[in-house]
């Protein structure tokens, strides 16, 4: 029981975290140039988070609607605590389970940042081969991919990402690469030169790679796996889009790669459909050769 936790899941029982060098009031995400200052709370707010339609401009009597008692309050947890027989069960608003962090509020951003998290440590852990000038490039970009970026998309089959998650990943991914071939952002490299240095694909592809093998084996599965996909959940739909699910990223990523016609029940010809779309890509992405 020392070790049990409680997580209750619904929409939007997230605990909002703050991010960024300046959190906003509000969301506390990261602000950037468009925002206000709210003189309440001395946090910089977005526009979008402060109900100003028109343009913002400086106003000493700011308030933004945390200040105003209007905001979803940062933390929703019905209950901090629960008492099971003589034992005291901290409810969490995540979980880790097999490295991959579980949200009650559904979506995968918590799950990113902690991959990113992890990326970071094995990638400065690996700097000195990393950026060695002794080694050639394709050799880096491969032990790139091989360490740091396992680590970064570990779980990623699972999620559904939405583009905001998708722009974090490929933000970190870029980053470390202009790292290791030391390039600044004014020398104006574009990331696919890049890649095509190291002579490997956007982190895009190997995400959407790893999905689609995933969903090969959902398919063919008859265990809880597969069967899950068409359970059906009761309750009202709220209001408004509901949140990006699974089954609509891969639908997308098939699309993408033209494998609507490819039968994921067979195994042979689903997993050659997915090498024949990757290899299609790295090719034409390094200008018609394939690098080994």
């Amino acid at each position: 029981m020392g070790k049990t936790k409680i997580m209750i899941s619904g929409p939007e029982l997230h605990t909002l975290k703050d991010s960024g060098k300046f959190p906003c009031g509000v969301c506390r995400k990261g602000v950037g140039g468009n925002s206000i200052f709210c003189q309440g709370c001395q946090h910089w707010t977005h526009k979008k988070c402060s109900g100003i339609t028109g343009r913002l401009i400086e106003d000493p009597d700011f308030r933004c609607k945390r200040c105003l008692g209007t905001a979803r309050p940062i933390d929703v947890r019905p209950c901090t605590e629960v008492h099971i027989g003589g034992d005291l069960v901290e409810v969490v608003d995540s979980f880790c389970y097999l490295g991959d962090m579980l949200c009650a509020g559904g979506g995968c951003e918590r799950a990113i940042v902690a991959r990113t998290r992890a990326a970071w440590g094995k990638f400065k852990e690996l700097l000195p081969l990393l950026t060695s000038r002794s080694i050639s490039l394709c050799r880096r970009g491969r032990l790139y991919e091989t360490c740091v970026r396992h680590v970064m998309l570990h779980g990623c089959q699972c999620w559904a990402p939405t583009q905001k998650d998708l722009d974090r990943l490929v933000r970190t991914d870029r980053t470390m690469i202009r790292w290791m071939a030391n390039v600044r952002l004014e020398q104006h490299i574009s990331s696919d030169s890049l890649l095509s240095r190291f002579g490997i694909v956007s982190i895009s592809e190997i995400a959407r790679c790893n999905r689609l093998r995933w969903f090969g084996h959902v398919c063919r599965s008859d265990d809880w796996i597969g069967r899950v996909t068409s359970l059906d959940v009761g309750g009202r739909p709220r209001r408004g889009r509901p949140r990006k699910t699974w089954s609509e990223v891969i639908s997308d990523d098939r699309t993408k790669w033209g494998m609507l016609n490819a039968d994921p029940l067979d195994r042979c010809e689903w997993r050659k459909s997915i090498k024949d779309c990757r290899g299609n890509r790295r090719t034409r992405q390094n200008g018609g050769t394939t690098r080994r």
